[in-house]
């Protein structure tokens, strides 16, 4: 079957398998749009419910810590996640819907990924900092490093395991981020733009 496909389409006049291959273009590209959307639906799930958890878990924190810096780092982490959580709903609100024609649904698209890759690129500025900030001043609160010695501090095991922990956290999410922008945002962000100028090709040639 599969040959007989093959044999049909290369006796085909050329206008026919321009025709053909666009068709399996757009075909490809509204699979990966599909995809797409489904990942980041399960992502934008999965985060705003950790968020909504998690909100008033540092609220008690801040409550219960005797510290006052540990008291201000549970209260930043408790705003960080409702920022989370507003600007997951304000991308999910953008997301594509069929317009008056499939070339404003591909256009709505593309900025859905332009924005999902500039949040990505700004990813360690509004997502890593202010998570790692709010739980150093608990860190620090809890073990009243700020009244102790150089000497004391450098002693600390905690302050040791915590700065480990903080560098493996931002490595780990610079490297996660160039792999995502790389291998899921800049292709598809390709794809529909070379969908959408041969459609406009289309639409002048008409």
């Amino acid at each position: 079957m599969e040959n007989e496909l093959i044999a049909i389409w290369q006796s085909s006049p050329n206008h026919e398998r321009i025709k053909f291959e666009k068709s399996r273009f757009m075909l490809e590209v509204q699979s990966s749009l599909d995809k797409f959307k489904k990942t980041t639906g399960y992502w934008d799930f999965m985060e705003i419910g950790i968020a909504a958890i998690m909100i008033p878990f540092f609220a008690y924190q801040a409550y219960r810590l005797p510290s006052i810096l540990s008291k201000f780092g549970a209260i930043l982490i408790a705003i960080w996640l409702t920022c989370v959580i507003y600007t997951a709903l304000k991308l999910k609100k953008a997301k594509p819907h069929e317009g008056d024609s499939y070339i404003d649904y591909l256009r709505q698209c593309m900025e859905y990924l332009e924005r999902h890759k500039i949040l990505s690129r700004k990813l360690m500025l509004w997502y890593v900092f202010p998570c790692l900030i709010g739980v150093a001043m608990i860190v620090v609160g809890q073990l009243d490093l700020l009244n102790k010695s150089w000497e004391q501090i450098i002693d600390t095991r905690m302050v040791w395991i915590t700065l480990l922990i903080f560098m493996a956290i931002v490595v780990f999410a610079h490297q996660t981020n160039k792999w995502v922008v790389k291998k899921e945002f800049t292709p598809r962000l390709k794809k529909v733009g070379e969908l959408i100028r041969s459609m406009e090709e289309d639409q002048v040639e008409s």
